[in-house]
């Protein structure tokens, strides 16, 4: 009987309004919203079904149904607005609550909703505002893409760029305060490159100094965390662009996500091709106890032709309201071609030449990265608690081809015997990840929250390398022995974390360790069968060494004004790059070779924040120490048999201190003009020694970077970013400056179309160099990886909020006004 009083109750307000609306307002608006929850007996615990659900505006009826037998309850098509609540059943008071539904809140959990309170519980969430491009918290920067001019149709490593605190090097690896950051995506390791990775796809990217005890130990030098575009709108949405540029820069990319429950998915595909030619020089002074020995002089000029295909493609099922089980695939294909001339000499003194000659080099190489995600999260009544776990699986493939072709001549320019000298060689290296992991958090009451969480990462590589030159006693191809070798790795770290955090007055405070067990072993698969290995813990004396502890304090000191403090231990783990004892060559003079003898540094990390909000803007003030033992550190030294030759090795230095201050300063200075600071400063102390030799080093280091947005009438925005970084120490020199500045405008037409010109390193400048000094030779050397172009790219954005697009149409289609772009 109470059912059908509830529904005969339902249908009598419908109808009414139905019929009040026909004379009201006519005008309609896009339908996107939906809240859920559950209703619920407190005294029984039981759910109470059949209770009437109707939402209210004005006192007007815009939506309503009843409970289920479960109590769960779904209200869709809600249009954007504040709203009134109501739940009724009988034996019940009426349930009041008001509802604000905006683009950022589309869906709103309401939770277990107790039917004996009878009180308004205001839960508005934030009114819709226009996002930053920089928004500075205080404990992550985190850089909407979207706002980026820049970066439009290029990569992530076109992003990093004007990201504060964040360079790049040479080899287009993302620094964090001069130290290699760990790149995440959506909150996971990723195995992909920079470069594999489309700018187009990007929403925002999270840069985190000091991670706590929920993520690796690894990341020693921060964390950039990428987030990818996702859709959270019911309807269909998506966006095409295309860009066209200077140096062979062609792109594309379409991608579509349509979200209608119980489903969700989305698809993504991006073609991105583009050259660099590029100049590089390597000057080298020998010296025998301190007198000049001789010269090495390489000129060289490389044209880099980069191609890559990424894809994805990911299908949500919405289970319940509050259990979400998501299926993803992504793949990155591509191929990375290099031409390289080398004019190279040795000279006895300045004015006398010994021998000169050119080396070509063509590489072929072609890489696949295939990663599959499975992820389920469960979301309770209880704002903020939830549970999450995934598995991951990751297969990746890496095959190159080369060719050299070095001709010698003397001085008088004869031909030297045994030339052309020829050589290939032929390299794979594939390799297998296998990831789960599971986060657990529990928000026990208003000022305490509890996080837990384990990981596992199982890794399994196997790497070729068959490098051969032509014999001309044979008249064949011959293995050369010295450069060819076989292994394969294995690489496990098992860990499991806990934080805790209060909040106490104006104090919060978050407590957490993370244990990680780690082993990692390379075994050559030849006739030796030789391997290098390490394991933490492998017993109990080296227990400590596996735990990894962090401390966060924060105080409001004003409304405007938080203090925070935070101090974590770290791990940084040598590669197998580093460990592998094999001989590898980018030409006849410069060798690099890894060192199974490495151990992990162990580090400390330790900051002091203040986010100071200014009338116009906000300003973030860091103070950082970094404490390194055993710091990994690249060292380079003359090959024993041949002085001339150079030969480059990573070595565990004694210890390395870091004392730094990270500055970012964003202020609105005019009515559409925004300028965001950045000053990093570092002075660094390095203490090593290697074949008895004691080395060190100290020195200051700066970071500048300025980026200006303004914002002019009819729908055009200009960007100008401009970097400098000056010379930085290292073991046995010094790196030299580098500096760029790159611009771009862009015009929106309709709301749904963008147009951006840019141009990258205007004035052309961009390098990265070192200067080194021992006391066995002298090195000038300097390279770029990237020259300067201009790109044009369009951008088309399409969609319509629609919540029935997965559902039965009526014969009485919605107006198109209700949907759009």
């Amino acid at each position: 009987m109470k059912r059908y009083l509830n529904i005969l109750f339902l249908t009598f307000v419908l109808c009414g309004n139905a019929l009040f609306a026909q004379k009201g307002n006519t005008a309609k608006t896009s339908s996107t919203g939906h809240v859920y929850g559950k209703v619920m007996d407190p005294k029984t615990k039981e759910s109470v079904p059949f209770a009437s659900v109707i939402v209210l505006k004005n006192d007007s009826l815009v939506a309503g149904n009843l409970t289920r037998s479960n109590g769960e309850f779904n209200i869709e098509n809600l249009p954007f607005g504040k709203f009134n609540l109501k739940v009724k059943s009988i034996g019940y008071k009426t349930f009041q609550q008001s509802i604000f539904i905006t683009a950022q809140n589309e869906e709103q959990d309401l939770g277990n909703i107790q039917m004996e309170i009878d009180e308004t519980l205001l839960k508005e969430v934030e009114i819709e505002t226009e996002k930053s491009e920089v928004e500075m918290n205080i404990d992550r920067k985190v850089f909407n893409v979207d706002k980026n001019i820049l970066s439009k149709g290029g990569t992530a490593a076109d992003v990093m760029k004007n990201i504060p605190s964040v360079t790049l090097d040479e080899n287009g690896t993302a620094k964090l305060r001069q130290n290699s950051a760990t790149i995440y995506i959506d909150g996971r390791p990723t195995t992909l490159t920079l470069d594999q990775i489309a700018a187009d796809q990007i929403e925002r990217v999270e840069v985190i100094t000091n991670p706590s005890a929920k993520y690796e130990a690894n990341a020693s030098g921060g964390i950039i965390n990428i987030v990818m575009k996702s859709n959270t709108k019911v309807g269909y949405y998506g966006i095409v662009s295309a860009g066209v540029g200077t140096n062979d820069h062609y792109n594309g990319m379409v991608s579509i996500n349509v979200k209608q429950k119980p489903i969700g998915f989305s698809l993504a595909y991006n073609y991105s091709n583009f050259k660099n030619p590029i100049e590089a020089y390597n000057y080298r002074t020998n010296l025998n106890n301190g007198i000049v020995s001789g010269y090495y002089d390489a000129d060289n000029n490389k044209v880099f032709q980069n191609t890559f295909n990424t894809g994805s493609a990911g299908l949500d099922y919405y289970i319940n309201n509050r259990n979400t089980l998501s299926l993803s695939q992504n793949m990155t294909i591509g191929d990375f071609d290099t031409k390289e001339d080398q004019l190279f000499k040795t000279r006895i003194n300045q004015d006398s030449i010994l021998s000169f000659g050119t080396r070509v080099t063509n590489t072929i190489m072609h890489f696949e990265n295939f990663t599959t995600k499975l992820y389920y999260k469960k979301t309770f009544p209880k704002k903020g608690k939830e549970l999450s776990a995934n598995i991951n699986y990751n297969t990746m493939q890496i095959n190159s081809h080369n060719d050299f072709t070095t001709n010698t001549y003397d001085a008088t320019g004869i031909l030297f015997p045994y030339n052309p000298d020829l050589q290939n060689s032929e390299s794979s290296n594939k390799g297998n990840t296998y990831t789960f992991q599971a986060d657990y958090i529990d928000p026990i009451n208003d000022s305490t929250n509890l996080e837990l969480g384990v990981r596992s990462n199982y890794k399994a590589s196997n790497v070729f390398f068959d490098a051969r030159y032509f014999s001309y006693y044979s008249n064949q191809d011959t293995i050369d022995p010295n450069l060819t070798n076989h292994y394969k790795v294995k690489d496990i770290v098992n860990a499991a974390y806990i934080n805790y955090s209060h909040r106490y007055k104006k104090i919060n405070y978050m407590i957490g360790l993370r244990f990680e067990q780690s082993f990692y072993q390379g075994t050559f698969l030849d006739i030796s069968n030789s391997s290098f290995q390490y394991s933490y813990p492998d017993n109990l004396n080296n227990l400590a060494k596996a735990l990894f502890p962090g401390i966060f304090v924060s105080k409001q000191l004003s409304k405007k004004q938080t203090l925070q403090f935070n101090i974590s231990r770290k791990i940084g783990r040598p590669d197998m790059r580093q460990l592998s004892p094999n001989i590898s060559s980018s030409d006849r003079k410069n060798y690099s070779i890894g060192n199974p003898q490495l151990t992990p540094e162990f580090l400390t990390l330790a900051e002091v924040n203040v986010n100071q909000y200014l009338n116009k803007g906000n300003a973030l003030i860091s103070l950082f120490f970094r404490n390194t033992q055993n710091p990994l550190t690249n060292y380079s030294y003359q090959f024993p048999s041949d002085s001339s030759i150079l030969v480059n090795t990573t070595i565990n230095g004694k210890q390395s201190n870091t004392l730094g201050m990270d500055n970012t300063v964003k202020y609105t200075l005019i009515k559409g003009l925004e300028a965001t600071l950045n000053m990093n400063l570092l002075y660094t102390v390095i203490d090593a020694s290697y074949n008895n030799t004691n080395f060190s080093n100290d020195g200051f280091y700066y970071n500048l970077k300025l980026k200006l947005n303004y914002r002019l009438p009819k729908n055009i925005s200009v960007q100008l970013s401009g970097n400098y970084e000056s010379p930085k120490i290292i073991p046995q020199g010094k790196e030299k400056e580098n500096y760029f500045l790159d611009c771009g405008i862009s015009k929106e037409v309709a709301k749904i179309m963008t147009f951006t010109l840019s141009v990258s390193d205007i004035f052309d400048t961009k390098g990265k160099g070192n200067n080194m000094t021992t006391d066995t030779y002298i090195q000038n050397y300097w390279s770029r990886r990237e020259t300067r172009y201009v790109k044009f790219t369009a951008m088309i954005r399409f969609g319509k909020a629609d919540t029935a697009l997965l559902k039965k149409r009526p014969q009485t289609q919605q107006s198109d006004t209700e949907g759009g772009f």
